[in-house]
């Protein structure tokens, strides 16, 4: 999530010769991206963003990758009816909204498209606040959300949406800071990232292999440089077969901010 941040360092920009090439592409994606719709979020009003994260520019990439992948890439398979969609660390929703609105627009308009399979959407976050606003924003924008649960990442629905997930969504919260910042339920919950601003980030990824659906789940993250993004892919490659590479990325003041897609590359077997 946006916060303050230093400015990069030469140690922390890719240095491998592919993951350079892919965040040049990645860049030239994100110019040619239509701006995604932004859900209403009238039902808001400021003294909410005290507790909530307020939608800022890695939302609106996210949102951009989101609606180009999903809605408009030739690349996406057009026979992989969404059936499930999880967002952790939820915020107000805005990210899964966007995906229902879409979704029914497709639907009103009769495009079989993107299959007809009513779509169950997710999601959760550690700070109850944030589940508040998340419900109010699926209610003005006409949408429903099948479950909107309070709990760290996605703790309580593994054993209900394990190897189910079509899209898994996270904006994690990847400022760095020293680690006795990460872990509030609170506002600071969105962008304390603790060491590398991969804390909260690290946690998740045994979870998000587990939650996707082989053969085309696949999840959106977003990543700062300061995150170390190509030591990460190497990590999910090697640890869980997990394909990851820069699908849209854009400078936003002092940071340069990806949207990172995962997608498996085998089926993945895990112990209950």
């Amino acid at each position: 999530m946006a916060e303050t941040h230093a400015l990069r360092t030469p140690d922390i920009i890719s240095t491998g010769t592919l993951f350079a090439d892919y965040n040049v592409e990645a860049e030239k994606l994100a110019k040619k991206c239509p701006p995604a719709v932004m859900p209403s979020l009238h039902h808001l009003r400021m003294a909410d963003f005290e507790d909530v994260y307020e939608p800022s520019d890695d939302t609106f990439l996210l949102l951009d990758g989101l609606h180009h992948d999903l809605f408009e890439s030739s690349s996406t398979p057009k026979s992989n009816n969404l059936e499930t969609t999880l967002e952790l660390g939820c915020g107000t929703g805005a990210a899964t909204v966007f995906i229902a609105n879409t979704l029914k627009d497709i639907a009103a308009h009769g495009s079989e498209e993107h299959g007809t399979v009513p779509c169950r959407h997710f999601v959760t976050d550690i700070n109850e606040r944030a589940i508040e606003v998340a419900l109010g924003t699926a209610a003005e924008n006409g949408v429903e959300l099948e479950e909107a649960m309070q709990c760290d990442l996605a703790s309580k629905l593994l054993p209900q949406l394990a190897g189910q997930v079509d899209i898994l969504i996270f904006n994690p919260p990847y400022v760095v800071t020293p680690d006795d910042e990460v872990g509030s339920n609170g506002i600071e919950a969105a962008w304390a990232g603790g060491l590398h601003g991969r804390r909260v980030l690290d946690r998740a990824l045994p979870q998000i292999a587990r939650l996707l659906k082989w053969p085309h789940g696949a999840a959106y993250i977003i990543t700062v440089d300061e995150n170390k993004p190509e030591q990460l892919a190497t990590l999910l490659k090697d640890e869980y077969g997990i394909d990851m590479r820069p699908l849209v990325r854009r400078r936003a003041r002092n940071e340069y901010l990806s949207v990172q897609k995962l997608t498996l590359t085998r089926q993945l077997l895990f112990k209950d």
